[in-house]
C-alpha cells in the first residue's frame, strides 16, 4: 500500500499538474474515500495548490480521482 505522505509531497512538489489518482492503494475501505478525498483537499488548499477539475470515478472494486491542480 502506498504512503498518502508520498501523495502529498508529488501533488505539492512535483511538476506534474495532472493526476490520476487509485485510492484503493491509499485507504483499506474504499466506502470512506469522502474521508480522504476531504483530507488531501485541505491540505492542499494550506498549501496554496488550488484543484482547478477533479472527478471522481466509483467502482465496486476501486475508486479513482482525476485531478488538474494549478501551483
Amino acid at each position: 500500500m502506498a504512503t498518502k505522505e508520498d501523495l502529498i509531497y508529488e501533488l505539492i512538489f512535483s511538476e506534474s499538474s495532472d493526476f490520476h489518482i487509485d485510492i484503493s492503494t491509499y485507504i483499506v475501505d474504499i466506502y470512506t474515500y469522502d474521508k480522504f478525498v476531504d483530507e488531501i483537499k485541505r491540505i492542499l488548499k494550506k498549501s496554496k495548490v488550488s484543484i482547478i477539475k477533479e472527478k471522481i470515478s466509483v467502482d465496486t472494486k476501486t475508486v479513482t480521482w482525476d485531478l488538474k491542480v494549478k501551483k
